[in-house]
């Protein structure tokens, strides 16, 4: 705590309130200062200059700060290794010009660049308006908490940042890039689903007429027949045939064994992160019911129908998705066991097989589920001998599946 007192703001006035020049001001000031024992010494000279040149920038900088009214325009997605592209639109509600804008956000985590922040704008007259871009590469998957944006001026002489206001970002999902699978064999079923009406018509399954019979108390009102109704003189209500559909469990092992994280651990947990989404993007065509498990530091259980707009928030759900350092099938098991019962059939996206993974598959198998195992690991072997068949029970390679050779399942 201490050393984050005394790093903390110096690393915020040399990363952000300096810039590259005032920095290099700065470091030559320094370095000068050591001929301030004896005015006869020349470097004396330089020393007094460049302070006194900094001290200039700094009262004139805070006299000229600019008064902006801003409004940003970024999206609160991206995709892994893609660029987010926005704008912010600066709006000079001052009496006096804007000179040297720029937009700065300092403190990116990890995985984000702000690759265009040296982008200026000259001059921004009083109550006129200017757009500059934002391009922000993010290379690593995840939900980021943005900071601040913080429009400012590097007048005069572009060696500090003056700014007077800053404007909160809202969190970013980075979502995992993935190749599209061509095509894929799923044995499905369908399957009879309590409140099936809804499910289905949310994926343009319509359910069968069969016939009139009396109103009940309790009955739904959108079903009641009107014109059957007055022919009669009693309600009456339209009846349906018990509903079915194909439903598919898609469920993300996360359990990486070691606490260290290796380099190999994690190209075969993102390679698995990526695999579920290619699945997620394959079942779009199938009017199905989508479960998606994933048991991390959280369990994430997340149905849908599968349509465009559902796909993007399991998307954002697996930007989230964190790798779990205890297995995960105590949390996981239970959730999916209560759904055996109406799931056609189950993707399986494993990191490793051992007996638990065993044990959880054959619970599936005696529940009359169809299923699909995919083990993501390279040529390290599993915990026990994983029994692969080529397709109830199949091995991809991590590195295959980041250079997206998996296009058929």
């Amino acid at each position: 705590m201490f050393q984050r007192g005394i790093w903390s703001p110096f690393s915020k006035v040399m990363g952000y309130k300096l810039t590259p020049a005032g920095r290099f001001a700065v470091l030559v000031m320094f370095v000068s200062a050591g001929g301030a024992v004896s005015v006869q010494v020349p470097i004396y000279y330089v020393f007094c200059f460049l302070a006194s040149v900094l001290f200039l920038v700094e009262m004139v900088g805070m006299i000229a700060r600019p008064r902006l009214r801003t409004q940003v325009h970024l999206a609160d997605h991206s995709v892994a290794g893609e660029s987010m592209r926005g704008s912010v639109t600066l709006t000079n509600i001052g009496r006096w010009p804007a000179f040297d804008v720029m937009c700065s956000l300092y403190g990116l985590p990890e995985g984000m660049r702000h690759t265009n922040a040296e982008d200026m704008i000259a001059v921004i007259p009083p109550g006129e308006s200017a757009t500059l871009p934002i391009v922000i590469d993010t290379s690593r998957r995840g939900v980021y908490a943005m900071p601040p944006l913080r429009p400012h001026s590097t007048f005069p002489f572009n060696m500090m940042r003056f700014g007077r206001e800053t404007v909160e970002m809202a969190a970013v999902h980075v979502r995992p890039a993935f190749h599209p699978i061509e095509s894929m064999d799923l044995p499905a079923s369908s399957k009879h689903q309590p409140g099936g009406v809804l499910i289905e018509g949310r994926v343009g399954a319509s359910d069968e007429y069969v016939g009139n019979r009396e109103y009940t108390f309790g009955q739904p009102a959108h079903r009641l027949d009107f014109r059957a109704w007055a022919r009669l003189g009693k309600p009456v209500v339209r009846e349906y045939q018990d509903e079915f559909c194909t439903r598919i469990a898609l469920v993300l092992d996360t359990h990486v064994a070691t606490k260290r994280w290796k380099s190999r651990n994690r190209d075969s947990f993102e390679a698995a992160v990526k695999l579920t989404a290619s699945l997620a993007d394959g079942l779009q065509s199938q009017e199905s019911v989508l479960d998606l498990f994933a048991a991390g530091p959280e369990l994430y259980v997340f149905r849908t129908t599968t349509s465009v707009m559902n796909f993007e928030k399991v998307l954002d759900l697996l930007a989230a998705v964190e790798p779990a350092h205890k297995s995960a099938f105590a949390e996981l098991s239970p959730a999916v066991t209560l759904q055996l019962e109406s799931v056609s059939t189950m993707l399986c996206v494993f990191l490793d097989w051992d007996s638990t993974r065993s044990s959880f598959v054959e619970s599936v198998r005696h529940a009359g589920c169809e299923l699909r195992v995919l083990l993501v690991r390279d040529e390290q072997p599993t915990t026990i001998p994983f029994p692969e068949d080529g397709f109830e029970l199949q091995r991809l390679s991590p590195s295959a599946i980041h250079a997206g050779e998996v296009l058929h399942l």
